[in-house]
Protein backbone atom coordinates (compact mmCIF):
# COMPACT_ATOMS: atom_id res chain seq x y z
CA UNK A 1 0.00 0.00 0.00
CA UNK A 2 2.96 2.50 1.10
CA UNK A 3 4.13 1.95 -3.23
CA UNK A 4 0.79 2.79 -4.05
CA UNK A 5 0.40 6.15 -2.03
CA UNK A 6 4.44 6.54 -2.79
CA UNK A 7 3.58 5.88 -6.55
CA UNK A 8 0.27 8.15 -6.92
CA UNK A 9 2.61 11.36 -5.04
CA UNK A 10 5.22 10.82 -7.58
CA UNK A 11 3.21 11.07 -10.49
CA UNK A 12 1.10 14.01 -8.95
CA UNK A 13 4.16 15.76 -8.49
CA UNK A 14 5.39 14.81 -11.69
CA UNK A 15 2.11 16.37 -13.32
CA UNK A 16 2.51 19.85 -11.54
CA UNK A 17 6.06 20.32 -12.04
CA UNK A 18 5.28 19.25 -15.97
CA UNK A 19 2.07 21.66 -16.33
CA UNK A 20 4.36 25.24 -14.93
CA UNK A 21 3.46 28.18 -16.56
CA UNK A 22 7.28 28.82 -16.57
CA UNK A 23 8.50 30.21 -19.98
CA UNK A 24 11.69 27.97 -19.56
CA UNK A 25 9.16 25.15 -19.73
CA UNK A 26 10.76 23.11 -22.71
CA UNK A 27 7.14 22.42 -24.19
CA UNK A 28 6.11 26.22 -24.57
CA UNK A 29 6.12 27.78 -28.18
CA UNK A 30 9.75 29.12 -28.96
CA UNK A 31 9.99 32.25 -30.79
CA UNK A 32 7.95 34.96 -32.12
CA UNK A 33 4.44 34.95 -32.95
CA UNK A 34 3.27 35.96 -36.13
CA UNK A 35 1.39 39.70 -36.35
CA UNK A 36 -2.30 38.82 -36.98
CA UNK A 37 -2.05 42.36 -39.29
CA UNK A 38 -0.93 42.46 -43.10
CA UNK A 39 -1.00 44.95 -45.68
CA UNK A 40 -2.08 45.34 -49.25
CA UNK A 41 -0.65 47.43 -51.71
CA UNK A 42 -1.90 49.40 -54.90
CA UNK A 43 -0.15 52.32 -56.89
CA UNK A 44 -1.65 55.44 -57.49
CA UNK A 45 -0.23 58.32 -60.10
CA UNK A 46 1.61 61.02 -58.45
CA UNK A 47 3.02 64.48 -60.07
CA UNK A 48 6.49 63.12 -60.96
CA UNK A 49 6.26 59.29 -60.35
CA UNK A 50 3.95 56.94 -58.64
CA UNK A 51 2.08 57.16 -55.33
CA UNK A 52 2.80 53.79 -52.88
CA UNK A 53 -0.41 53.17 -51.26
CA UNK A 54 -0.85 50.57 -48.41
CA UNK A 55 -4.12 49.22 -46.51
CA UNK A 56 -3.92 47.47 -43.02
CA UNK A 57 -5.75 44.29 -42.30
CA UNK A 58 -6.78 45.59 -38.42
CA UNK A 59 -6.34 48.84 -36.72
CA UNK A 60 -2.75 49.87 -36.17
CA UNK A 61 -0.35 53.25 -34.76
CA UNK A 62 1.99 53.00 -37.53
CA UNK A 63 5.73 53.91 -36.22
CA UNK A 64 7.79 53.50 -39.56
CA UNK A 65 7.85 51.80 -42.53
CA UNK A 66 11.33 50.91 -44.69
CA UNK A 67 11.05 50.83 -48.63
CA UNK A 68 13.10 48.41 -50.46
CA UNK A 69 13.95 47.86 -54.04
CA UNK A 70 16.71 45.55 -53.77
CA UNK A 71 18.40 45.39 -57.54
CA UNK A 72 19.34 48.87 -56.98
CA UNK A 73 20.02 48.70 -53.23
CA UNK A 74 17.92 51.25 -52.58
CA UNK A 75 16.28 52.15 -49.24
CA UNK A 76 14.00 54.26 -48.23
CA UNK A 77 13.03 54.40 -44.00
CA UNK A 78 9.64 56.64 -43.56
CA UNK A 79 9.40 57.49 -39.74
CA UNK A 80 6.15 58.69 -38.53
CA UNK A 81 5.69 61.46 -37.13
CA UNK A 82 2.84 61.02 -35.04
CA UNK A 83 2.94 57.41 -34.19
CA UNK A 84 0.14 57.71 -31.58
CA UNK A 85 -2.53 58.47 -34.16
CA UNK A 86 -4.64 55.52 -35.31
CA UNK A 87 -5.03 54.03 -38.89
CA UNK A 88 -8.12 52.42 -39.45
CA UNK A 89 -8.25 48.44 -40.94
CA UNK A 90 -9.01 49.21 -44.74
CA UNK A 91 -7.68 52.72 -44.84
CA UNK A 92 -5.45 53.94 -47.55
CA UNK A 93 -2.09 54.93 -46.27
CA UNK A 94 0.26 56.62 -49.24
CA UNK A 95 3.38 55.96 -48.22
CA UNK A 96 5.57 58.10 -50.52
CA UNK A 97 6.11 59.13 -54.46
CA UNK A 98 8.97 57.15 -56.41
CA UNK A 99 9.73 57.24 -60.03
CA UNK A 100 11.14 54.74 -61.98
CA UNK A 101 8.18 52.01 -61.29
CA UNK A 102 7.99 49.87 -63.62
CA UNK A 103 5.75 46.57 -63.58
CA UNK A 104 7.21 43.31 -62.52
CA UNK A 105 9.36 45.02 -60.06
CA UNK A 106 9.86 43.44 -56.38
CA UNK A 107 9.77 45.75 -54.06
CA UNK A 108 10.06 44.55 -50.13
CA UNK A 109 7.83 47.05 -47.39
CA UNK A 110 8.22 46.54 -43.62
CA UNK A 111 6.03 47.82 -41.98
CA UNK A 112 6.67 48.56 -38.31
CA UNK A 113 3.79 49.50 -35.48
CA UNK A 114 1.46 48.43 -32.91
CA UNK A 115 -1.79 46.65 -33.02
CA UNK A 116 -4.69 48.53 -31.76
CA UNK A 117 -6.67 45.85 -30.10
CA UNK A 118 -3.69 43.61 -29.04
CA UNK A 119 -1.67 46.98 -28.21
CA UNK A 120 1.68 44.46 -29.14
CA UNK A 121 4.50 45.21 -31.39
CA UNK A 122 4.65 44.13 -35.15
CA UNK A 123 7.20 44.48 -38.25
CA UNK A 124 5.79 42.94 -41.31
CA UNK A 125 7.56 42.31 -43.91
CA UNK A 126 6.17 42.81 -47.16
CA UNK A 127 7.69 41.13 -50.49
CA UNK A 128 5.43 43.03 -53.15
CA UNK A 129 5.53 42.56 -57.10
CA UNK A 130 3.94 45.75 -58.73
CA UNK A 131 1.46 44.69 -61.66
Amino acid sequence: MKQLVAAVLFVSLVGLVGCSKDSSNPLAPVGPVSPSVTFTMHLESGTQGMIFVASPSADVRLQKIIVEYPPEKFVDTLTNPDPTVLIAKGSNIQVAEYTGVESKQRWVLTFIGIEAVTNKQFSVKLDWEVI
